[in-house]
């Protein structure tokens, strides 16, 4: 069936961020969509809260990261490691097979920041128009010899997107991988002291103060989520953002008595709420990166508002070999195996809804009976409920 028909939930576009090609998938609810540079999904939109995208989109005009070149672009994008990346990225990123910069040796063979899946171009491999419409698409990364795809599937009465991502070893070796999903979030849906993020985080770390030249956390320190140390004493809630300039990090450990776990965002102003959810055994970890105005260097500019609540097997945004070298943080391991001619699969649930006015945040999700249950935070403990079959 053509993709441009008007009743395909599955359409191919051309144009569909800064004159750049992708697909997107349309629900009666409303869609996401995704781009084929760097694979990145870049939109998510719900039809009872028209006009707002969660996720962020950056400031500058994107391209797809396979034209970034060095001579050309550094000036607008900046310059390896990290241009490339920058060119192409929006809204959820993948970050694999590392997790953070390259290391020098690695820079020097042409490795750019959070590894090649989001610096290569994905390929359509499949797609149905079936009761639940799939997209499948992905690549192989040359240099570290893993195939990549991912599976993304739409209810198409529930807001609820299924994801499944697979990652095939093709060489003989073990790998130690790092695997994050970098969700990150943007204005109109971020704004300071309104927008909420939830998660069932326990223990948590500060950044070193080498990652930034202005945050107001205490650095290295240990804290039990949302309450981080500041610098001048007190603590300061990172279930919303301050309205100040600043960029810092956090790494928190998800309860480990959880055999599923979330992450949440909710703008209760514009009663918008986007919920994750994973196995835990997957994704240990979450990291907490603020970016408020802050870097200056292009493409930053001084003029970046954005917030990743990335669910992830590693801690820390540092080269592969530090993610190994550190050990175990709070008692769990900071990286991941991928072993020799295997494949490893991870699957991830997004649920997007509308919420009651005034709600507060998201206190715990429970899957029970091919439902997802939300519980409000605070005192109302108002629920919601969206069926998602047994797909974790």
């Amino acid at each position: 069936m053509p993709r441009s028909k008007r009743n395909s939930t599955i359409r191919r576009t051309a144009n569909l961020m800064d004159g750049r090609a992708g697909f997107r998938l349309n629900g009666e609810w409303g869609h996401v969509s995704v781009l084929q540079g760097g694979g990145h999904i870049c939109d998510l939109g719900l039809k009872s809260v028209p006009g707002v995208n969660p996720l962020w989109r950056p400031p500058w005009t994107t391209i797809d990261p396979h034209h970034y070149s060095p001579t050309r672009h550094r000036r607008i994008y900046g310059p390896p490691p990290d241009g490339k990346l920058l060119a192409g990225i929006a809204g959820h990123s993948l970050s694999f097979d590392h997790f953070g910069p390259p290391s020098k040796e690695e820079i020097a063979a042409g490795l750019t920041t959070h590894g090649e899946a989001p610096s290569l171009r994905w390929k359509l491999r499949q797609e149905s128009e079936s009761a639940h419409p799939t997209l499948d698409y992905g690549q192989t990364l040359p240099y570290a010899q893993i195939d990549f795809s991912r599976t993304i599937s739409i209810d198409r009465v529930n807001p609820v997107i299924y994801c499944e991502e697979r990652a095939t070893n093709l060489s003989a070796y073990d790998r130690p991988i790092s695997w994050n999903e970098h969700v990150t979030f943007g204005p109109p849906f971020l704004e300071c002291g309104a927008t909420v993020f939830d998660m069932p985080a326990t223990r948590a770390k500060v950044c070193p103060s080498s990652y930034s030249s202005r945050f107001f956390l205490q650095p290295e320190a240990e804290f039990d989520w949302p309450n981080a140390p500041r610098r001048q004493g007190g603590t300061a809630n990172l279930r919303t953002t301050p309205d100040q300039t600043f960029e810092h990090y956090t790494a928190q450990l998800l309860d480990p008595k959880l055999n599923i776990a979330f992450i949440s965002a909710c703008n209760p102003l514009r009663r918008f709420l986007v919920v994750y959810a994973f196995r835990r055994a997957d994704f240990p970890w979450v990291g907490n990166w603020e970016e408020r105005n802050h870097q200056t260097a292009p493409p930053w500019n001084g003029r970046t508002f954005c917030r990743g609540i990335e669910f992830s097997t590693t801690p820390f945004s540092i080269p592969r070999r530090e993610s190994i070298d550190q050990g175990p943080l709070f008692g769990e391991r900071t990286y991941r195996w991928l072993p020799a001619k295997s494949q490893v699969a991870v699957r991830f649930l997004i649920l997007l809804l509308q919420t009651p006015e005034q709600f507060s945040g998201v206190k715990k999700v429970l899957f029970e009976d091919g439902e997802a249950r939300i519980i409000e935070a605070g005192g109302a403990l108002r629920q919601l409920a969206v069926p998602v079959g047994r797909f974790l």
